[in-house]
């Protein structure tokens, strides 16, 4: 996993840079050597340079001014900071200030290891406290709840306190639960970030939103009575604890977007090409945005240019029935076998032909 680009507050950061191109991206490096030396007025010493993914000068630009873009950058790197469920290690005694990542999750790890890079670091946790190095100042803050990532959540979030008292809750997770749970008046940004991490998906990269909301002292212990509550639970605890935590995560100020790019293992898109000339059929189950599973479809060989795509996008039985009749209609109809050049190497290669009643029988 790879970070590449993110979008905050509708600016579009991360210079795509190939792996043909190694100079390039050793003199961009460099410059963000340079430009962090400068926001922290020293070295700054947790930065792994030579290793990070994400390169864009401009971020260290903005940080350095003082403006609205700058506190929304600090914003952004202090979720992927702190809203992570990552453990933290030195390898080396000697080195201190090389701190690695460990997580469940390998785009987790990408997250919190590109925050560390810009110069937000993730140093350890400490009972409730999570310790940090933002920009040089060493900060702790107290983590009072996790809310964890599930696959019907689509998101995680954290409730710290600052050093200063005040309460913050921290959320990212897929863009489709998050912009529903985002407070008004944010059009304009919606809009933005949508384009932006569509843009992202049709380069095949996997994309999340950030947001983040305050909480005020009584607002924060009303809600924690139900929590507890919640978690002590017998009795459908799960679906307890989920009503409880939906109730906080609304209402949240949008911040952007991240996109990760999923490098395929040597040989993958050779051999799934091979599999698919010998008639061995492939599925994919992916939990992408459509375009981000297309995109890598191509790029693993699943998909090429000679095949007939059908999109289904439904949210019950009837409507996808419909959909695939609709795709049969115009489609199946003068396409017997339902294959690329007749059977020539598609998703269908040696399935005998069948007659377009008999693919309507099996939508049925």
């Amino acid at each position: 996993m790879e970070f590449r680009q993110c979008s905050i507050r509708g600016r579009v950061y991360g210079e795509i840079v190939g792996d043909d191109e190694p100079g390039k991206a050793a003199d961009l490096r460099r410059q963000m050597d340079a430009k962090l030396e400068q926001v922290c007025d020293y070295p700054y010493p947790y930065r792994q340079g030579q290793t990070t993914t994400f390169l864009d000068t401009a971020i260290h630009d903005d940080l350095h001014a003082d403006s609205a873009q700058a506190h929304a950058v600090y914003d952004f790197f202090t979720v992927l900071a702190l809203c992570h469920n990552v453990i933290s290690h030195t390898p080396d005694p000697a080195r201190p200030h090389v701190v690695e990542y460990k997580a469940q999750s390998p785009d987790e790890a990408a997250l919190v290891a590109t925050a560390r890079d810009v110069g937000f670091a993730f140093l350890r946790r400490d009972r409730d406290r999570v310790i940090c190095s933002f920009l040089g100042l060493e900060q702790t803050y107290q983590l009072l709840a996790t809310l964890e990532f599930t696959s019907a959540r689509k998101r995680m979030s954290v409730i710290v306190r600052r050093e200063d008292g005040r309460i913050m809750l921290l959320c990212k997770g897929a863009d489709s639960v998050i912009l529903e749970r985002i407070r008004g008046n944010q059009d304009s940004l919606r809009q933005a970030t949508l384009d932006d991490l569509e843009l992202f998906a049709n380069h095949g990269l996997r994309t999340l939103c950030l947001g983040y909301r305050f909480l005020s002292e009584a607002e924060y212990m009303q809600w924690r009575v139900g929590f507890d509550q919640a978690m002590a639970s017998l009795d459908d605890r799960e679906a307890e604890v989920e009503r409880v935590s939906d109730a906080i995560e609304r209402e949240l100020e949008l911040i952007g977007g991240t996109a990760i790019e999923d490098k395929l293992q040597d040989g993958v898109p050779e051999t799934i090409a091979q599999l698919a000339l010998a008639g061995i059929k492939l599925w994919v189950l992916t939990g992408d945005k459509t375009e981000t599973a297309i995109n890598i479809g191509y790029s693993c060989n699943l998909l090429n240019s000679d095949m007939q795509l059908i999109v289904v996008k439904a949210e019950s039985q009837e409507a996808t029935r419909e959909q695939l009749e609709k795709a049969l209609r115009e489609f199946g109809d003068y396409h017997g076998d339902l294959s690329y050049s007749g059977g020539g190497g598609g998703a269908m290669a040696g399935v005998a032909p069948k007659s377009v009643g008999a693919w309507r029988r099996l939508v049925r």
